[in-house]
């Protein structure tokens, strides 16, 4: 039997079991009533706490009555039946949806990103793509696999249809942090495959939905690279920075500054041949925009030696 399918992303709606799909859930109220119960998948959510998130605090007198006119509404709509046994079923104080009758595409979503799954065997014995890798590649193969599917499921922002209530704005929140967590998670599998392009996207998700998170850039910064592009990824690191300094007034951490250093010192300039002209002239820029943005800063030798070699290059560039 096919399940009836909760969407939270966009706006909300229904997909029967029968294909067809209903967005008019009866009002604000019912629709919100399925939203909670959608968030809750598989767990009761109680009578007094839908209805303390329907009317903040202030219901109607005859507020019990009009909850149950609510559950009838939706069974309608989403053309289930009643009772324990209904896809939205009636439980000892409340109301759930049933998970072996309903799917809900927020809730696939953490399914799919949660830490370690699909990912806990790590065999490395498959077939297909991940035949032939380590066990670690393989489980890299699989976890990226599974949150790429999950970005797949996210056609909209998470409770478009409720910008106002509280409770969903908290949702989006929570989601953001799992979304941002999960893009960070996948871009370091991608890599770990050697996946360098699909990696750099997924870094750029991350960093669209918090430009404040280092560890995205860092991943970023990482991906460009390994894809050859060595300005781009230098120019990821000055982003990075002009935007922490602005916003926070802090320079980048010791590791992003690692990872710019490290990119000086592959001494790509040097041996470009001479299509490569562009290149070298947008790699000395921004070794300029460097040298000018750190005048102050107490260098290792290590870093004294790069600084030297970045001048000696700029002058004569």
């Amino acid at each position: 039997m096919d399940k009836v399918r909760v969407r939270l992303f966009g706006a909300t709606s229904v997909v029967l079991a029968d294909g067809s799909c209903v967005s008019d859930l009866g009002g604000i109220k019912p629709r919100q009533v399925l939203e909670m119960l959608a968030l809750s998948l598989g767990a009761p959510v109680s009578k007094d706490r839908l209805v303390e998130q329907l009317w903040a605090g202030s219901p109607p007198r005859t507020y019990m009555a009009t909850l149950e006119s609510y559950i009838s509404l939706l069974r309608r709509r989403m053309g289930v039946g009643r009772g324990r046994d209904s896809a939205l079923a009636t439980t000892s104080n409340g109301y759930l949806l049933d998970p072996a009758l309903v799917e809900v595409d927020v809730v696939e979503f953490r399914t799919l990103v949660e830490p370690g799954t699909g990912t806990g065997t790590g065999t490395g014995t498959g077939t297909g793509a991940g035949a032939g890798m380590g066990a670690g590649s393989g489980a890299a193969l699989v976890g990226l696999g599974a949150v790429e599917q999950a970005i797949g499921l996210v056609g909209g922002e998470l409770l478009a249809s409720e910008p106002y209530a509280d409770w969903a704005a908290h949702e989006r929140t929570l989601f953001g942090s799992q979304y941002l967590q999960a893009c960070n998670r996948a871009a370091g599998y991608a890599l770990e495959v050697g996946r360098a392009h699909v990696a750099v996207e997924l870094a750029r998700r991350a960093i669209g939905c918090d430009e404040m998170s280092e560890s995205s850039w860092q991943l970023l910064i990482r991906a460009l690279s390994a894809t050859g592009a060595t300005s781009e990824a230098l120019r990821a690191y000055l982003d990075l920075r002009r935007m922490l300094v602005e916003t926070l007034g802090a320079e980048p951490s010791a590791a992003s500054r690692a990872l710019y250093l490290d990119l000086l010192a592959q001494d790509r300039v040097e041996a470009a041949p001479a299509s490569s002209v562009h290149e070298v002239r947008t790699l000395l820029g921004l070794l300029r925009d460097a040298l000018e943005g750190f005048p102050d800063l107490d260098l290792s030798p290590r870093e004294r030696g790069l600084t030297e070699k970045a001048e000696r290059l700029v002058r004569a560039a």
